[in-house]
Formats: structure tokens, C-alpha cells, sequence
């Protein structure tokens, strides 16, 4: 657990709203391996765990999911995806004909490298995470994000770090572009961003998706 946590967390309660409420019988944490101080405040009397440690489920090779889920809570693993569209196609094809999905995306300083990157590849060095093959790949953008305030104060200090290898001659829309290996934009109920750490920028992108 990560020192964003008391932070983050309560902006995925915060997104997920009224959706998550007593009437909920089924949900399903992807990326999970058992209960923590987020999955116990959403509710849901069937909770199922998803986790390449606990060998059920993988965000590249393996989507099987065991039923179909009022709620699918996929957080701070969906950036490991090389395609992204198939995982978002997945969890939908799981989600109830009333059900969401919350997932999550982020760039910026989530693994510490020396080399600070707004997105995953940089001069020729491509961020890992866990294990030495477990890069990171994909994020949700779409540029009209730019105009909003929490990006804003992304860039502004990502701009503003020390030794920051940005310029106010680049673009973040176009650092975002050459960076990150796959780019997804989908339709969201509801979207949110979430600035962090000043000294090592971080920008989580949240979304809440209802059933298409």
C-alpha cells in the first residue's frame, strides 16, 4: 500500500457515488488479491478476488471472470494492458444489465525511476513495475482533459520540478502521445482526475462506466 492511498481511495468512493450502495449483490475486484481498507467500505454480499498472484485472472492473457457483477472495480492495474479496448470489452461483456465499472489510470511518478516521464517510454527507458517484464503500457486520454484543473496543476508542476526534463515549449498532449504505448478513450458516466506530490507529479485518471 502506497502513501496515496488515504488519499485516492476516497476519490474512488467519491466517483462511484450512489452506485455503491446495499442494493449491490455482486462485485468484482480486479487486480485484488483479498480485502483492504478500500474493498471493505464498497458494498456487495458476493465478493470475488482477481489477481495474477492468486492465478485467476491477468489484465494481458486471462479475462475469465467467474459471473456477471453488479460492480467491477478494476484500480491501478489497467495501465499494465497492451490492448485496453479488450479489457474494456471484457469487463463490460461481465457487468449486469444495470452494473459499472470503476477503472483507473495514471501517469506521472508511480514507480519512482530516476528519470522522471509524464508517460511510460522516455529516451529509450520503459517503466516497469514488480518485475523487470511487467511494463507498463496504456492510459486513458483524450486532449479536451488539458482544460482540466487538476491536469493543469499536473503539468504546471511537472514544468516546475527540478531537473524536470519538460519545457514550457512542450505539449502535454503531445508528451502524453509520444510516451504512452496505447492511448483509450471511451464513453464514461463519470470522469475525474486527481493531482499528487508536487515533488514527483502524479495524475490519476478515474472513470465510472455503466453497461453499453
Amino acid at each position: 500500500m502506497g502513501k496515496s492511498d488515504f488519499l485516492i481511495f476516497q476519490d474512488y468512493l467519491d466517483i462511484l457515488g450512489e452506485v455503491n450502495n446495499p442494493n449491490v449483490e455482486s462485485v468484482a475486484f480486479l487486480g485484488f488479491s483479498s480485502e483492504n481498507e478500500l474493498t471493505r467500505r464498497i458494498f456487495g454480499k458476493i465478493r470475488h478476488f482477481y489477481d495474477i498472484s492468486l492465478g485467476n485472472w491477468d489484465v494481458n492473457t486471462n479475462y475469465s471472470l467467474k459471473e456477471e457483477y453488479d460492480l467491477i472495480i478494476c484500480t491501478r492495474c489497467a495501465y499494465f494492458c497492451k490492448i485496453p479496448d479488450k479489457l474494456l470489452l471484457e469487463c463490460q461483456k461481465k457487468l449486469k444489465a444495470n452494473g459499472h465499472l470503476l477503472m483507473d489510470w495514471g501517469l506521472g511518478d508511480h514507480w519512482r525511476f530516476s528519470n522522471y516521464k509524464v508517460g511510460w517510454v522516455r529516451n529509450g527507458e520503459h517503466e516497469n513495475a514488480y518485475s523487470k517484464d511487467n511494463f507498463l503500457y496504456s492510459c486513458f486520454w483524450r486532449d479536451s482533459l488539458v482544460k482540466d484543473e487538476q491536469v493543469k496543476l499536473f503539468w504546471q508542476n511537472v514544468l516546475s520540478m527540478k531537473n524536470s526534463p519538460y519545457s514550457s515549449k512542450d505539449d502535454l498532449a503531445q508528451v502524453i502521445k509520444s510516451e504512452v504505448p496505447v492511448l483509450i478513450d471511451y464513453k464514461t458516466k463519470e470522469l475525474r482526475t486527481r493531482f499528487l506530490w508536487p515533488e514527483k507529479p502524479q495524475l490519476y485518471i478515474i472513470t465510472l462506466v455503466d453497461k453499453y
